[in-house]
């Protein structure tokens, strides 16, 4: 119990440590004006702007807002209505919407800076590290439950009441939409294609109810054979500003064991061009009840969970290659029965993007407690942890230096059941490594595929990346390459980065986290590089241990 206080102790001081820390129309020399005085901006732009705002990491601040000389704010800023006031340092990219910005003396931004409707006095007093844009139109918006809506720049482009929306001149009623969709395309359940209405209320606390059904491709129509399942889900915003809410469903779905190393695309896309599925999968059904909260890049919930866990078994959807010469690997067999938990997550997110961050945090911490129920006959009194920690740098306008330390497994001498297990190895954990190699012999036993067992009890895995922007621009016949040349039909502007990494992790089953860390022999190791393509990117990895060749794969996001 005394090695678990003090983890628990560090990832306290982890997720403590980023909240501690934490007029004239001419133009200006290095501020670029893409559009004339008037001129709407360009759909895209403006979507592009309503993303940044509207992104969960960005840090927002609605009219007249100063930062003071001795103050660093941590990741991306957006102000609404300015003007901004800037003497101290922002450490992420900036927008200003209907406002100006003042730099004063010594104030700093280690990205770019973007003023929308406004202008930017005191460039030469400050420093920008990024590029300067400025658009002299009115950005026009309306408020919704994720941010601010775009609305386009005149009277032409009001927003008219449909038969999806009924829109008033002071209040909204809400909205209904009917969804189908298809989700992750998987050895179990084929290809599983969800339908059915989301209906939305209106005002500052609206109600949510979304209701879908489920059918698998790999089965009939008979919901007894599990061909069929559901997704009820009702979800009430309160305290007026929807940072707070109470959510709760009903459901019969299909979930991976793991679902952290790789992407819904990237296992869908390997299995259906490749018939390689890097995932395990199980039944659920039940319901739970949820408290949910979000306050700045604070973000957490408590849930209780009442549920039916079974197995499943590998079927043969279709494939693009080697579609009858491979048979499927078996899926592994979950501990089946009933289980009663509760789920604590807490979790802070001071990127500056999402999806490409450049500086900030990202942790979360999910800690689950059986509080009954049985599984394959064994009372449920497990305590289990996960773990993500994540450390952006930004050491140039354009490359990054990342850390992640990912760890989870139970605590305490309660053993967990197979779909609370692990496995690291291959794209995503240890890619010099083979898919699932680090599974404690779970996959090497004679029983895996009849008997419960998926992999180990706990695992932890470290990585590092540096990643560094290239930038090739091409101009046909033109002694001086312009400042943008994107809208020339002669022209290419093409933006990779390189990629170097290095992963190190660990799978064990019986000793304690720091009994069996403390030893260098249990830890295994690959080293790498690649080229990421702007959303899709090549990799070779070598592992340091082991079988001493180098190992191929493409990934279709950032690493992590």
């Amino acid at each position: 119990m005394r090695g678990q206080y003090k983890i628990l102790s560090a990832v306290v001081l982890l997720f403590a440590a980023p909240a501690i820390l934490e007029a004239q129309d001419t133009i200006q020399v290095g501020v670029r004006t893409p559009l004339p005085p008037g001129e709407e901006l360009p759909a895209r732009v403006a979507q592009d702007l309503v993303d940044f705002y509207n992104s969960p990491s960005t840090i927002r601040f609605s009219g007249r807002t100063r930062v003071p000389a001795d103050r660093t704010i941590g990741g991306a800023v957006a102000v609404l209505g300015g003007p901004l006031e800037l003497a101290g340092r922002i450490d992420g990219d900036v927008l200003v919407l209907n406002g100006d910005i003042s730099l004063r003396d010594g104030s700093r931004i280690r990205g770019d800076l973007t003023v929308v409707g406004g202008i930017i006095i005191g460039v030469e007093r400050g420093r920008v590290d990024g590029l300067i844009t400025t658009y002299p139109t009115v950005f026009r918006y309306r408020r919704t439950e994720d941010g601010i809506e775009y609305l386009g720049s005149g009277p032409e482009h009001e927003i008219l009441p449909t038969g999806r929306r009924i829109a008033l001149p002071t209040w909204q009623l809400g909205e209904s939409e009917v969804y189908i969709s298809a989700r992750a395309y998987n050895r179990v359940e084929g290809l599983p294609i969800a339908f059915g209405p989301r209906i939305t209320t209106g005002g500052r606390n609206p109600l949510r109810l979304e209701a879908f059904l489920i059918w698998r491709s790999e089965g009939g129509f008979d919901p007894d054979k599990g061909d069929i399942g559901w997704e009820l889900r009702l979800k009430q915003w309160i305290a007026g500003h929807r940072n707070i809410w109470l959510e709760g469903a009903y459901w019969s779905v299909v979930d991976p064991i793991e679902s952290w190393k790789l992407t819904n695309l990237e296992n869908s896309l390997a299995l259906f061009l490749f018939r390689r599925d890097y995932r395990d999968y199980y039944e659920r059904k039940g319901w739970y009840g949820l408290v949910g909260w979000r306050a700045s890049s604070l973000f957490g919930s408590i849930a209780f969970r009442d549920e039916k866990q079974d197995s499943l078994s590998a079927r043969s959807p279709w494939t693009i290659f080697w579609n009858t010469d491979n048979e499927f690997r078996p899926n592994a067999v979950a501990d089946s029965g009933e289980l009663r938990s509760l789920v604590f997550t807490l979790g802070i997110d001071t990127r500056n993007d999402r999806d490409r961050p450049l500086s900030g945090w990202y942790n979360e911490l999910r800690l689950e407690q059986a509080v009954g129920g049985r599984l394959s006959g064994v009372r449920q009194e497990f305590t289990h942890l996960f773990l993500d920690l994540r450390r952006y740098n930004r050491v140039s306008h354009n490359s990054v230096l990342a850390f992640r330390l990912v760890s989870g497994g139970r605590l305490g001498g309660t053993r967990t059941p197979a779909q609370r297990q692990h496995v690291i190895g291959g794209p995503g954990s240890l890619p010099g490594y083979e898919m699932m190699e680090f599974d404690c012999g779970a996959r090497s036993s004679e029983t895996f595929g009849s008997e419960p067992g998926y992999g180990c009890q706990r695992f932890t895995l470290f990585q590092a990346e540096y990643r560094s922007g290239l930038r090739f621009r091409f101009h046909w016949d033109h002694e001086e390459v312009p400042r943008d040349i994107t809208g020339d039909i002669f022209s290419v502007q093409f933006n990779p980065a390189i990629v170097l990494f290095y992963n190190a992790g660990a799978a064990w089953n019986e000793e304690d986290w720091l009994d069996f860390l403390g030893d260098s022999d249990n830890w295994v190791a690959d080293v790498g590089a690649g080229i990421d393509l702007g959303g899709f990117g090549f990799y070779l990895a070598y592992p340091l241990v082991g079988s001493g060749e180098f190992n191929f794969y493409a990934r279709l996001t950032a690493r992590f």
